[in-house]
């Protein structure tokens, strides 16, 4: 196993839905379509593969700006940056040796976006890495199908999508899969790799050989980059780095391994021109403090329009974000899962400092500004409690159920205040 330090110190990432299914964006032949996401086009839709393809000839994304993505990723606090180098299609972001259905080999763009991100996450010291479709495929290099017209009447079905027989999705495996996951590392020396799975689908063709010969591969020819246990996830790898939840899954408690949620802006995953489910700013703030103060990660996701832009929306969330992490970023970053739990006026997020104290973060969510919370349980002494945003001190004194704080009355103009609460010893 690799060592996922980083990945839990960093605790925030950005996550990139984007191919050629961005510019129909969620519409194919006037009509929305029937899945939920863009990304599932050629599957909901059972497109023919060849109809599907030509969609590459016009993908020519002349607002794309590595620069400029990776640019708004820092300044809203994110640390790594995760884009789909290829997903269920088969369209590679990147010149791929092992298959010619990339974006400078079928497209009239003919640049390389993995390569001009790579450079860009270098300048910014952002850690880059990269989703990657092991299983399905539906280009018809022997990936598995899986697609939406199984649950059709059989009048209309597209013959085209079978499931393939176990020597064709070995071919796969050995003719395209691990060559361009090589390929990936050779290139571009990832930090990270986010594979894919969902249902029990996988365990027909990604046996555990399958999954430790892939894990290997990754380990063998790189000591930093990590492997998500969605490379199967009904039966993830022990040789895993990291947990991945389910699509906007949040637990309640934390794990022992390092862990992350991959959660939308809005609905769909890739950009999709009628989805105007937004979640708020503060929604979205409350996932990333929530998953920290239970030990885990966030990793949000934006799908670019096809124009290689982001949505206006997408960019005043990204920055109202930054704008908070910029004050309460170290209430995020590097900390620990807390051994208090869930409290009922918002999360707790911890520290522990060099002199053998420690700091807990209080972040406020239901909080009636000068009204005292319980910290519940602690039997440390309580130093010093203060507003990390302005600065202001807070009454905090010790108590039989624990330490009770006071949130100053001047607490009303602040969104997602945290108070930071200085106790002497350890808690751990």
């Amino acid at each position: 196993m690799a060592d996922a330090t980083w990945f839990t110190n960093d605790r925030f990432g950005m996550f990139i839905h984007w191919g050629i299914y961005s510019n129909p964006a969620g519409i194919w032949q006037g009509k929305k379509i029937t899945h939920e996401y863009s990304e599932w086009l050629q599957s909901s839709e059972t497109i023919p593969r060849k109809e599907y393809q030509k969609l590459a000839g016009i993908f020519n994304p002349e607002g794309f700006d590595a620069d400029e993505w990776i640019r708004e990723a820092a300044n809203a606090g994110m640390k790594y940056f995760l884009i789909t180098s290829k997903h269920h299609d088969g369209f590679c972001l990147w010149p791929s040796k092992f298959s010619t259905y990339n974006v400078v080999d079928a497209t009239p763009f003919q640049r390389d976006i993995l390569g001009e991100l790579a450079a860009a996450c270098l300048k910014h010291g952002v850690k880059i890495g990269f989703y990657y479709s092991h299983w399905m495929d539906w280009d018809g290099s022997g990936g598995d199908v899986c697609m939406g017209d199984r649950f059709l009447a059989a009048e209309k079905r597209n013959p085209e999508y079978v499931r393939p027989t176990q020597a064709e999705f070995q071919g796969y495996w050995n003719n395209k899969c691990l060559p361009q996951v090589r390929e990936l590392i050779e290139l571009y020396d990832p930090w990270f790799f986010w594979f894919d799975s969902w249902n029990k689908d996988i365990n027909e063709y990604v046996t555990p050989k399958h999954q430790d010969e892939l894990i290997d591969l990754v380990h063998g020819m790189s000591d930093k980059c990590l492997v998500n246990s969605r490379i199967n996830f009904e039966a993830p790898s022990e040789k895993c780095d990291f947990l991945s939840m389910m699509d906007n899954s949040f637990p309640e408690t934390g794990f022992a391994k390092p862990w992350e949620t991959s959660g939308t802006l809005n609905h769909s995953w890739g950009y999709h021109s009628l989805d105007f489910s937004w979640n708020s700013t503060e929604q979205l703030l409350k996932y990333l403090i929530g998953n920290a103060s239970l030990g885990g990660n966030y990793q949000l996701n934006v799908g670019p329009m096809g124009t290689g832009e982001f949505q206006p929306a997408a960019i005043k969330r990204l920055r109202e974000i930054g704008c908070w992490m910029a004050v309460n970023g170290e209430s995020i970053y590097g900390t620990q899962a807390n051994p208090i739990g869930k409290v009922p006026w918002g999360r707790v997020t911890m520290r522990s400092l060099p002199d053998g104290n420690t700091r807990l973060y209080l972040h406020l969510w239901n909080v009636t500004p000068g009204t005292a919370l319980l910290v519940p349980g602690l039997k440390n002494t309580p130093i010093s409690a203060t507003v990390m945003e302005s600065g202001q001190a807070a009454l905090v004194e010790g108590g039989k159920e624990g330490i009770w704080v006071t949130a100053p009355i001047e607490l009303k103009g602040i969104v997602l205040p945290v108070i930071a609460l200085e106790l002497r010893g350890n808690l751990n």
